[in-house]
C-alpha cells in the first residue's frame, strides 16, 4: 500500500467516524422538568414557588406567593372541589400564566360558599416545575363560614356577658353592619335568636327587621330582648355580639342543646364587602353554603 493510499483510507475512516456521531442522538438530563414535544432539551432546573395564599374579595380570589427559581413566569391551575377544601388528589386545568407573584382569579364566586382548589408552578417557556408545587383552597363568593356561642354568664341560658362569634371569609364593609343600638331578641314560637334587630323594644317577634342575621333550630326558654354590642375583629371579618341588660321579659330564657344554623340578613343594603360591595350570600345555590351551624350553647 502506497503513502497515499494510506492517507485516503484513514481520511475515509475519520469521515465515517464523524457521520456516525453526528447520527447518533444527543441527550440532556432533566431535573424537575415536565418533557415537551420537538425534541428540545434543557438542563435548567426550575424551582417551584412556595407559600400559596387564597384570599376571598368580593366576587374574586387573589392569589399570592413567593417567587419559584430559574424560570420567566408563573402556570395558575384551578378546580372545583364543592364542599371540601382538602385539595388532595384532585386534577387541576389551566386558568393563566403570569410573569408575576399574584393573580386575580376575577368572578370566581359560584357556588358561592363552595371551595376552589388552586396551584401554582415555575415556568420557562413550555417547561413547568413538576416538584413541591404549592396548592391552596379558597372558599368562594361572600359568606358566613362560622358561628360561635360564647357562655359569659349562666350555662344555658342568654344572659347578660354571652358571646355571638361569626366569622366572615373576606372582611366586611362595616358600615353595613349592625348599628348601635340594634337590640338582640329570642321568639320562642319558632326558636329563633334575631341579632341586630332595629326593634328597640317590646316583645320579639319573627318578622322584625335584623341587620345580621337569625339564629334557629333549638328551643328558647322565653321571650326577652336584650341590648347588645358589636365589635369588629380580624381585619373587619369577625363580629363578636356581646349581649348587654335585659330590657324586656319576665326572665332570661333558657338556650337548648341543638344545632343552631344561622341565617344572614336577606336585607340586601346590609352586610356588604369590603370590595366589591356585594351583599352576603346572594347565590346560595348550586350546593353552597351560607349558612353555618353551631352545636354550643351559651
Amino acid at each position: 500500500m502506497t503513502r497515499g493510499t494510506l492517507v485516503l483510507v484513514l481520511l475515509g475512516g475519520l469521515a465515517l467516524l464523524a457521520i456516525s456521531i453526528i447520527a447518533s442522538p444527543s441527550f440532556a438530563r432533566f431535573t424537575e422538568l415536565d418533557t415537551t414535544s420537538g425534541n428540545t432539551f434543557t438542563t435548567r432546573q426550575l424551582i417551584a414557588p412556595t407559600n400559596l395564599v387564597t384570599s376571598a374579595r368580593g366576587h374574586d380570589v387573589i392569589l399570592t406567593w413567593n417567587a419559584g427559581q430559574n424560570g420567566n413566569g408563573y402556570a395558575v391551575l384551578g378546580v372545583s372541589n364543592g364542599l371540601s377544601s382538602d385539595c388532595s388528589g384532585v386534577t387541576y386545568s389551566s386558568i393563566a400564566t403570569t410573569t408575576t407573584t399574584t393573580y386575580t382569579d376575577t368572578n370566581r364566586y359560584s357556588p358561592q360558599g363552595t371551595f376552589y382548589c388552586y396551584q401554582v408552578k415555575t415556568i420557562y417557556n413550555t417547561w413547568s416545575s413538576i416538584a413541591n408545587n404549592p396548592t391552596a383552597a379558597a372558599q368562594i363568593g361572600f359568606v358566613a363560614n362560622s358561628i360561635r356561642m360564647n357562655n359569659g354568664g349562666t350555662a344555658g341560658q342568654l344572659d347578660p356577658n354571652d358571646q355571638i362569634v361569626i366569622t366572615f371569609n373576606q372582611p366586611v364593609d362595616t358600615s353595613t353592619g349592625p348599628a348601635s343600638g340594634n337590640t338582640v331578641c329570642t321568639e320562642t314560637t319558632s326558636g329563633t335568636i334575631l341579632l341586630g334587630s332595629t326593634t328597640l323594644s317590646g316583645s320579639c317577634y319573627l318578622t322584625e327587621t335584623v341587620t345580621l342575621g337569625k339564629i334557629s333550630g333549638g328551643t328558647l326558654g322565653n321571650n326577652a330582648r336584650f341590648n347588645a354590642t358589636y365589635t369588629w375583629g380580624n381585619a373587619n371579618q369577625t363580629i363578636t355580639v356581646t349581649i348587654g341588660s335585659r330590657i324586656e321579659g319576665a326572665s332570661n330564657p333558657s338556650v337548648g342543646s341543638a344545632s343552631w344554623t344561622l341565617t344572614p340578613t336577606t336585607d340586601s343594603t346590609r352586610l356588604k364587602s369590603a370590595t366589591g360591595a356585594f351583599h352576603v350570600c346572594d347565590t346560595n345555590t348550586g350546593g353552597g353554603n351560607c349558612l353555618p351551624s353551631t352545636t354550643t350553647i351559651p
